[in-house]
């Protein structure tokens, strides 16, 4: 009988680290604050490029859900996603291309770098034009959607390009990436 108190008294105590365990891991991976780079001008005020800037960055913390701008920079526990540049109104895709009435083809950059100590698995964009969602455009020589890409530790991935097919007539442009599966956290970076 005694046995069996010890037992159940080691199992108690086994489950009880368990759950601290896992407490301090959620604890520890929701805790790491995201951060947006944008580029300023020489008096502070941020400014709105399209081609990566070489100008002075303030560094602000900021929600995951803040939109971001071509030339910023977002980094949080895992990866350092740079903006680099995106084209409202993009010509060089295939002439066999098959382009609905109405619509015209949108392209965003990026550089990611993984900078955990892991190799990380990259979530995927979705593009929306005034809050409806649009499809992947493919049909393009330099196509490399960083979608399901891995990096490891350490190592960079350099110009990921994504295209979407949009109305002509869209007033906002926006393309969502899953920053944080288990959180749902989303970046939103401006196309237009």
């Amino acid at each position: 009988m005694e046995n069996e108190k010890k037992k159940s008294n080691k199992k108690k105590w086994i489950i009880i680290a368990i759950v601290i365990v896992l407490f301090i891991a959620i604890a520890s991976a929701g805790s790491s604050e995201p951060t947006v780079e944008t580029p300023t001008d020489e008096a502070g005020v941020s400014e709105s490029v399209n081609e990566t800037n070489d100008s002075k960055e303030a560094e602000t913390t900021a929600a995951a859900t803040d939109k971001i701008e071509v030339g910023s920079t977002v980094t949080n526990s895992e990866v350092k996603i740079i903006y680099k540049s995106c084209n409202t109104d993009f010509k060089k895709y295939s002439q066999y291309a098959d382009i609905k009435s109405g619509h015209k083809i949108v392209q965003a950059v990026f550089d990611f770098e993984n900078i955990s100590e892991t190799d990380i698995s990259l979530n995927g964009f979705d593009c929306y034009a005034d809050g409806v969602k649009c499809e992947s455009f493919y049909y393009v020589d330099d196509y490399s959607d960083p979608v399901l890409t891995s990096i490891s530790a350490g190592r960079k991935l350099t110009d990921a390009t994504v295209y979407y097919e949009v109305p002509t007539d869209a007033e906002l442009i926006e393309l969502e990436y899953e920053a944080d599966f288990w959180s749902g956290d989303k970046y939103i970076f401006i196309i237009k």
